[in-house]
């Protein structure tokens, strides 16, 4: 019997730098106050979905176990420290931060599914820009210690992206779908045509002829004032369909479904923007005035900007001769972050690697059964990753890397 495919065994060499590597970058995370837990590799799959929004629904190692219940091997640990914050830690000070190492599982197209090791930080409780750049000089701090030649730290922020489209006059609904489709429109500015027609079919744009007629006549409406004239419009031709739903609901929802509609022609800009924004990837000097450039061309404020800005003015205080790059189309899952994102990537032998990456995820905690919503950023390595570039390090190399702390 062999083992399953794209999970490994790690011989004695192999095991010692890995366990070398995860002692150093817990050493380096403790040093800056943050405490080791560990949570179960099996969690309710209900725990993963609420924070990916089903976007890891076809990537987790799902089964149903013995007592019927719907669980999954953890593909990532976000979501179980969030889950131990509300269950075992709500209530102590905050900024809270945790550290953890561990296998998470995913599965991978090319080898099915697949086991590797993650080692990364939370801080639960800290909403401010100082935060952000403490995150990010902590994640490139800790890659001295694996002693990695080189290497780039990509960042991008989703919040600002909201604003951007915010001011362009989208609803929420139809923001959240261009950022999700940012990926698509990096890779190719061909795909603009495919996005707006997905955004047609999802309902995003308000209809011509006699649905634009109709969404003109509810939108300046306060909604009982529009229910009212809905309910005599519609009451005879609705009485013999209702079945389990009252006149009340099914006129409620028809008229949100009216009013939630976007003009085709913001839904249009908000594309071409997108478009100019893909484009624009490079050292801060030079991508930040590409970015205000384009702002101005499309009449948003250079304000919408700021919270970028303030999280990279952050990191320089900790780090100010390491050079960043700004990609302001990076998106990690819409569905998850909220502000600042970030990558470390490193030249491969068939491309980047991605050897750590995060960001700030401030609806979380209450997604995932919190009260109210917490501010929390955190990032995570992966161990193999960091690995595959540094063949060289031996165990003992390793524990010879000593790291000067960097102020919290």
């Amino acid at each position: 019997i062999r083992r399953l495919p794209g999970m490994r065994d790690e011989p004695s060499e192999e095991l010692g730098r890995r366990t070398s590597l995860q002692k150093n970058l817990r050493e380096h995370l403790s040093s800056h106050a943050y405490q080791v837990i560990d949570t179960p590799l099996l969690e309710p799959t209900e725990l993963f979905l609420r924070k990916s929004g089903g976007e890891l629904a076809t990537r987790m190692y799902t089964f149903t176990d013995p007592g019927g219940n719907r669980v999954s091997l953890r593909p990532e640990f976000t979501s179980s420290v969030i889950r131990y914050y509300l269950e075992r830690a709500n209530g102590e000070p905050l900024p809270l931060r945790i550290q953890y190492s561990g296998p998470v599982f995913r599965h991978d197209e090319s080898s099915g599914f697949k086991q590797f090791h993650q080692t990364g930080a939370e801080i639960i409780g800290a909403a401010t820009p100082e935060s952000d750049g403490e995150v990010l000089a902590l994640a490139q701090d800790g890659l001295s210690l694996a002693g990695s030649p080189s290497y780039t730290c990509v960042v991008g922020h989703v919040g600002v992206l909201l604003l951007m489209l915010e001011e362009i006059g989208l609803s929420h609904r139809a923001q959240v779908f261009l950022i999700a489709s940012l990926p698509r429109l990096k890779q190719s500015p061909g795909e603009s045509q495919k996005v707006l027609e997905r955004a047609h079919s999802l309902g995003l744009m308000k209809s011509g002829g006699n649905a634009r007629r109709a969404n003109q006549l509810v939108d300046d409406m306060k909604e009982e004032e529009a229910l009212g004239l809905l309910q005599d419009l519609f009451h005879n031709s609705l009485s013999g369909i209702q079945g389990s739903r009252s006149m009340e609901e099914i006129l409620t929802r028809f008229m949100q479904k009216l009013k939630r509609g976007d003009d085709p022609k913001k839904i249009e800009q908000g594309i071409s923007l997108f478009l100019r924004l893909a484009s624009i990837k490079g050292e801060e000097e030079k991508a930040l005035p590409q970015i205000r450039s384009t702002l101005q061309d499309y009449g948003i404020s250079p304000r919408a900007l700021m919270p970028l800005e303030d999280v990279l003015a952050s990191f320089h205080q900790r780090c100010p001769s390491t050079a960043l790059t700004v990609d302001i189309g990076l998106v990690r899952g819409i569905t998850y972050y909220t502000g600042m994102v970030f990558e470390i990537l490193a030249p491969g032998p068939n491309g980047p690697i991605t050897l750590c990456g995060g960001g700030r995820y401030d609806g979380l905690v209450k997604a995932l059964g919190g009260e109210d919503d917490v501010p929390a950023l955190g990032f995570a390595y992966t161990l193999e990753s960091i690995l595959e570039l540094s063949p060289e390090n031996s165990p003992d190399d390793l524990e010879e890397r000593h790291l000067a702390p960097s102020n919290p």
